[in-house]
């Protein structure tokens, strides 16, 4: 099983593979939890980032979604991503009346430390490593984003660092993408091989 946990210049760094983030999401039946689960992943929000959305953060004519970032992060218009809009579109039938924000519950708008401990108890039930966090998902998003192909610009974008610095310690982890350099480089007939 690959290391998922990274300390980098004095900063832990957890994420989640691919698989366990598979079995994390199929933990939750809940539609409001797989919702905001799905919409932390997919956009790598911080937790706080994802109690500012509401319903009127969706264009669903034009198939987006307003993300406010925190911490000096860039604000951005994205797409919609399919499976997200498939998990709202579920949720939103039986999303409670009872506060402003896009995700609530029975006493109003979901709180950071509500998500916090809804993401452990989904994160006990897949058997996750201890010191996975509700943050392990952003971190998650950064490197299977890197792992899938895109370059250091486009994560920085995804996850609205105004920094690239930021976004570097994702490069420094991500050994599917190492070894995808390493069989390009191999298999060039661009590199002279001695």
């Amino acid at each position: 099983m690959p290391q998922t946990n990274y300390k980098i210049a004095d900063q832990q760094i957890k994420y989640l593979t691919q698989r366990e983030v598979k079995n994390f999401f199929s933990q939750i039946q809940d539609k409001r939890d797989k919702a905001l689960f799905v919409t932390i992943y997919r956009y790598g929000l911080r937790v706080s980032e994802a109690t500012l959305l509401t319903p009127k953060s969706i264009n669903w004519d034009d198939n987006r979604i307003y993300i406010q970032r925190v911490k000096n992060g860039v604000s951005t218009e994205r797409r919609l991503y399919d499976d997200v809009r498939k998990a709202l579109k579920a949720y939103l039938p039986v999303r409670q009346e009872t506060g402003t924000a896009l995700f609530t519950g029975r006493e109003g708008n979901l709180k950071p430390n509500t998500i916090a401990k809804l993401f452990k108890k989904y994160a006990r039930q897949a058997k996750l490593d201890k010191q996975a966090s509700i943050h392990s998902l952003r971190h998650s998003c950064g490197v299977h984003s890197l792992e899938s192909g895109l370059d250091i610009r486009e994560v920085q974008d995804l996850l609205g660092h105004r920094n690239i610095q930021n976004t570097m310690i994702y490069t420094q982890i991500s050994d599917k993408k190492r070894e995808q350099v390493d069989k390009r480089l191999e298999e060039s007939d661009d590199i002279v091989k001695l």
